[in-house]
């Protein structure tokens, strides 16, 4: 009786489940979500599309955006060295906060303490790796700061690697979105770190465990880090992934008892509003175009994809950019021009413009090899000077050939 009562009430959450989805792809957006924090983000990951925002480019201290900025610079930095043992210094364990009271002259493999970092949050690792990466801890946040100078982190500064407080740094939601879209993307390695539950420490005293509540709570959890200075100004980030869409959720400065309310909050509202289809398909014809006598269409070489609201074709315009006066011979592998997809939000997709077949030349290859000359005469006539002068080399080397012939003759009719 009991697993049949249970069983009913499976099939029912099912169905309204399945209901609310097709009343949301009918009916476009549903209700944008209240939350407690004052500045959160949500994107997709594929183009970065921006599906919910609040105060994104307020400027906050965001200790997690330095611990993350860390350890990609320590795994792009020493891609190919991850095995390599670090030497603890007395300055770099000399920090408050969280810590894993590192060993002064312990040595502990540059893996190890990147994990640390992101899963741990351990200052003292953070610090281990910037003496050993930028030589000190200024030569490494100067490599922080030009690494969001080069994505274009325009709101964003960084004074220490550990994320501890400092009035002078600062960050936002729309930044650190950038820095972990980049992070998840570029760097497999980054990818699995942050997508980890839990991993021993290197001496087996204790187990690291990601502090990400979600990860044990939310469906489709893949990535996720959190931090504090302050107990009642918390972060959490949050990537998760449902039917092929990978969402990056930012919720700063949030109170406490709110912060994982609200990162279900927007994750819940980009996976039942948002969906990623096709933009452009393989092979799609976008223009005709004419090329000499002929007229072609232009097509795309490859599947973009966009995110759109349920419902909503979210395209508000097109822009087509050609080559003037295009002439065979023209390959199917030659960019013909751009197709500029404006959306909603936004966002612009270019997409190549490639012939769709090849289109030769109707002269006749004489005419065609005049023509050629013609268009690089220069060359033309250097090609013209260098055969003269092989020809004379050749020349001379056949006529002192025949000299030696003669000169054989000769030699031999004269001994007879």
């Amino acid at each position: 009786m009991y697993k049949k009562i249970l069983l009913q009430i499976q099939c029912l959450t099912v169905v309204v489940l399945v209901l609310f989805s097709f009343v949301g792809s009918a009916f476009g957006v549903g209700e944008v979500p209240e939350i407690m924090a004052p500045s959160a983000i949500l994107t997709e990951v594929q183009r970065g599309q921006i599906l919910y925002a609040k105060n994104p480019n307020e400027k906050l201290h965001v200790s997690s955006a330095n611990k993350i900025m860390t350890g990609l610079i320590a795994l792009e930095k020493m891609q190919n060295q991850l095995d390599t043992k670090v030497t603890v210094s007395k300055k770099a364990v000399s920090v408050e906060g969280s810590v894993l009271n590192l060993e002064v002259g312990g040595k502990y493999p540059i893996e190890d303490l990147i994990y640390s970092v992101l899963l741990g949050s351990a200052n003292d690792s953070a610090n281990v790796l910037a003496e050993h990466i930028g030589g000190d801890e200024k030569g490494f946040v100067e490599l922080m700061n030009k690494k969001a100078r080069e994505l274009e982190m325009e709101d964003t500064y960084f004074t220490n690697p550990t994320g501890l407080y400092d009035e002078e740094q600062y960050t936002t939601a729309y930044d650190l979105a950038i820095l972990i879209r980049y992070a998840i993307s570029k760097s497999n390695i980054f990818d699995e770190i942050f997508s980890t539950k839990a991993r021993p420490w290197v001496d087996g005293t204790q187990i690291l465990i990601n502090s990400n509540e979600l990860f044990w709570s939310y469906d489709g959890v893949d990535g996720g880090k959190t931090g504090y200075n302050e107990k009642h100004r918390q972060t959490a980030i949050t990537t998760a992934t449902r039917n092929g869409q990978r969402m990056i959720c930012i919720v700063l400065d949030s109170p406490e008892e709110s912060l994982y309310d609200d990162s279900v909050k927007l994750l819940d509202y980009g996976f039942l509003n948002y969906r990623t289809g096709i933009l452009v398909s393989l092979g799609q014809p976008l223009k005709k175009v004419s090329v000499g006598d002929k007229s072609i269409d232009l097509v795309s070489i490859g599947d973009y994809y966009y995110t759109y609201p349920a419902g909503e074709n979210y395209i508000k315009d097109i822009e087509f950019k050609v080559a003037d006066n295009l002439t065979p011979p023209v390959l199917k592998s030659d960019v013909l021009g751009i197709a500029k997809y404006i959306l909603e939000d936004g966002t612009i997709i270019e997409v190549s413009l490639h012939p769709a077949v090849d289109v030769y030349s109707s002269v006749g290859w004489f005419e065609s090899l005049l023509n050629q000359v013609k268009e690089y005469r220069d060359i033309a006539i250097l090609l013209c000077i260098l055969l003269v002068v092989e020809i004379i080399i050749i020349l001379n080397h056949i006529v002192k050939l025949i000299k030696r012939l003669f000169f054989k003759i000769n030699n031999k009719s004269g001994s007879n």
